[in-house]
């Protein structure tokens, strides 16, 4: 069903920002066998400080691969665009959040072949996102970056990933959380995925949408659910009890006047969001809805929402 809402004065797209913000400047460096945390403490360089004789020596935040600017010359300009970073096409098979998306879906042979493929966990088959708050006891901490595994072992799930076209295979399915998928993002994000709602198997990576690149357009047309990320910069109870809805913040597009995620603040709570998560990345499946002249996120099944670990921050959003 097509989503109505009101005429927003002013609504207009404008460009999204730069995806790649920096490059790491580190000579010598190479992808294969090279130190990571090394290089993440090398120096950063955003395109403007570019300077001809980093060509080579400059690599994504995000997948580690060489990248190169565009232009490559220092003082020449391409159609009075903003100079960018840009993945090389040799790296095409190393998976980065932060590289142009053209999500290509993966088919199988067989049904060995696909099954063979969950085996060695490079592809999952996602039934649906758990709805309600499982039995675990969870174990008060400090910084909120741990959760417990929640997968639970889904039914046979007829599947259309087989590569002739009307083919589905049965194969083996998950009922498992967004939180499952952040805890081992940087392994999961080279991992093919079947989400509800899909009818590809696409690397996680280039099925992630920053919330940040969403505006008001995405209300013109149906939608289906989602993977989304964003940054959290506020986060309150705009009541007084746990079923009071929670107000949190996420960093969006110029165009777009706020976004929110606004959940019931104990549920909020036992994610982990709370008025200290400033800073922190949430990533959630489901749709955008117009909140006010803003946008929004609401309705979230316990299994749709999690924090992204800290340490993979840079993976998503590198600053």
């Amino acid at each position: 069903m097509a989503i109505c809402h009101y005429p927003i004065q002013g609504r207009k797209s404008v460009p999204t920002k730069r995806k790649i913000a920096y490059a790491h400047h580190l000579p010598g460096w190479k992808f294969d066998g090279g130190n990571r945390e090394t290089l993440k403490a090398s120096r950063r360089v955003v395109p403007d400080e570019y300077e001809e004789e980093m060509m080579g020596n400059l690599f994504c935040p995000g997948c580690y691969t060489n990248i190169e600017r565009t232009p490559k010359e220092k003082n020449i300009s391409t159609n009075q665009r903003d100079p960018f970073y840009r993945h090389l096409n040799r790296w095409q098979h190393i998976a980065c959040v932060l590289r142009a998306k053209k999500p290509v879906g993966k088919r199988y042979d067989t049904w060995e072949e696909a099954k063979r493929a969950i085996e060695h966990e490079h592809l999952a088959i996602v039934k649906e996102f758990l709805q309600e708050k499982p039995e675990i006891q969870l174990v008060p901490g400090g910084e909120y970056d741990e959760t417990p595994v929640e997968d639970i072992e889904g039914p046979l799930s007829a599947t259309p990933i087989a590569r002739h076209e009307g083919e589905s295979f049965e194969l083996p399915s998950t009922i498992t959380t967004v939180a499952g998928i952040c805890r081992s993002f940087e392994k999961n994000k080279d991992k093919y995925f079947f989400l509800p709602e899909a009818s590809h198997a696409v690397k996680l990576a280039e099925l992630l949408t920053d919330v940040a690149d969403v505006d008001y357009d995405i209300l013109d047309n149906p939608q289906t659910s989602r993977l989304y990320y964003g940054k959290i910069i506020g986060s309150h109870n705009a009541g007084s009890h746990d079923l009071s809805t929670r107000m949190t913040k996420i960093v969006c597009n110029s165009a777009v006047k706020d976004f929110y995620l606004k959940l019931p603040n104990g549920f909020c709570r036992d994610k982990g969001i709370t008025d200290r998560s400033n800073g922190r990345i949430v990533m959630f499946f489901g749709k955008i809805t117009e909140s006010g002249i803003g946008l929004a996120a609401t309705n979230l099944a316990w299994g749709e929402v999690a924090l992204v670990p800290a340490k993979y921050n840079e993976l998503l959003i590198p600053e």
